[in-house]
């Protein structure tokens, strides 16, 4: 009986030594994917500071760290038995399909359209980074996982942005103080490694007050980073976040909840508001013409004075990001409609001063759309359009029964602002890394099957 037993010791020790190492490089392999997009949505302050060539060697790690979602998937899905995490059925036949459809569309650029394979790739990035943490999103093991180096990442985000906008007072005069030369600045093309603010904005609750009281200025520097780049659909999803956050998530919060490991929302309010006050104070202390003049500029963009229709002139074709996509219509033949371009594909402009020399094909011509919503119909045509936004409404409509939720309600309103903004904004980029992350993890919550308590409780202590 002895021997027995120590042999069935001698045989589940290894076991469990293999379980903890395939455990350690799910967690590895997708800490060091955030950790690689972010040196690449920083690239341009690195590149300032240590050489351009800092801004390839950023952009590879940007790209070639997508296959790190490989080995991650795998080996978290190795803890719950499934590739697929802890996705509802439906579900894995979405991730599945969209997986197949864009392995087609990629060798469909590459091998019949004859796009470099490398231009064909970056299409191709956005969608397995989508997919691989709708998966990872499923499982409270990855939050669980990667939600102090988010914060750190968010932390560092903001030192970054810090100092790329210290030369906005070097491209704008106190002369000219509403002159939209903040877009120039470095920080106006680092913004992106601060795309997981509305996730930690939405779930600040849950949080400790101090860690609270950090995102809350985080919000607010992003808030000003808009009004200091004039930027408007940005501005108004901030403000709309903003007003979800103070007036509507409280009211979809479960009453018999509402001493759990929370603060008060008089608290949560003063913080808030606070911390808005001492921004507004520190921002006109600093250079009070610089805002003043950045938010007149704003209001009057804002205002559609420089369309014929007025502010409705901005839902026109007299809005440039309409007229970009008019022109993409125009290009379109009907053999295109079903699988669209392909991956690496392109539209030449009528107006040639929309287009970008591609070396590739030797042409004038966009691969993006400033409307995101039309991305996955330019490249994929009706087959990847639709299956992807299948997907996305059946993950909000099933995040409407989530909504007393904490981690439920936030992950539902990242998701639908994200679909309300894809009319002004772009997207399928891996410039947007974040958002890409970020979107995908959301929808894997939301597309997850049927949690106990004790499950769902493990998702919110990912954000205490």
């Amino acid at each position: 009986m002895r021997t027995a037993t120590l042999g069935w010791g001698e045989l589940a020790a290894p076991a469990r030594a293999s379980e903890h190492a395939m455990m350690a490089m799910g967690t590895l392999c997708f800490r060091a994917f955030l950790l690689a997009q972010f040196f690449s949505l920083t690239r341009q302050f690195w590149a300032q500071h240590l050489g351009s060539g800092m801004l390839l060697l950023a952009s590879l790690a940007g790209l070639l760290s997508t296959a790190l979602l490989i080995p991650a998937v795998l080996a978290y899905g190795f803890r719950t038995g499934s590739v697929f995490g802890r996705l509802a059925p439906g579900a894995h036949v979405w991730v599945a399909s969209i997986l197949v459809l864009s392995a087609v569309l990629f060798f469909v650029g590459w091998l019949v359209k004859g796009y470099d394979p490398a231009v064909a790739a970056h299409d191709l990035a956005p969608y397995l980074t989508i997919m691989g943490c709708v998966v990872l999103g499923s499982m409270p093991e990855v939050w669980e996982d990667s939600k102090n180096l988010i914060l750190v990442l968010f932390a560092f985000a903001i030192v970054v942005n810090l100092l790329g906008m210290t030369e906005i007072t070097h491209v704008v005069s106190e002369e000219h103080s509403e002159d939209r030369a903040g877009i120039t600045t470095v920080a106006y093309r680092t913004q992106g490694a601060l795309d997981f603010w509305p996730l930690l904005f939405l779930t600040a609750r849950l949080r400790k007050p101090r860690t609270a009281l950090f995102i809350f200025g985080g919000v607010f520097f992003i808030l000003a980073q808009q009004i200091l780049f004039q930027k408007r659909s940005p501005s108004v999803r901030v403000v709309l976040f903003m007003l979800v956050f103070l007036f509507v998530l409280p009211r979809l919060t479960r009453k018999d909840r509402a001493a759990e490991k929370k603060r008060s929302e008089a608290k949560i309010r003063l913080l808030f508001v606070s911390t808005l006050g001492a921004g507004a104070v520190l921002a006109l202390a600093i250079a009070p013409w610089l805002f003043l003049g950045q938010a007149a500029g704003l209001a009057d963009r804002l205002s559609g004075s420089r369309y014929s229709g007025g502010a409705a002139g901005m839902l026109t074709w007299e809005n440039e990001r309409f007229f970009e996509a008019s022109m993409f219509f125009k290009s379109l033949r009907a053999e295109e409609v079903v699988m669209g371009r392909g991956f690496g594909g392109y539209f030449i402009p009528e107006a040639r001063h929309w287009g970008l020399w591609l070396d590739d094909v030797g042409q004038i011509g966009r691969r993006q759309l400033h409307v995101g919503f039309l991305m996955p119909f330019f490249k994929g045509g009706v087959a990847l359009a639709l299956l992807y936004y299948g997907g996305v409404v059946a993950a909000l409509c099933k995040g409407l029964r989530k909504l007393d939720r904490p981690v439920g309600a936030a992950a539902f309103f990242v998701v639908l602002i994200h679909v309300v903004f894809l009319m002004q904004e772009g997207w399928f980029i891996m410039s947007l890394a974040y958002d890409l992350t970020l979107v995908g993890l959301c929808l894997g919550y939301l597309l997850s099957a049927e949690r106990s308590p004790a499950q769902e409780q493990r998702f919110e202590e990912a954000f205490s």
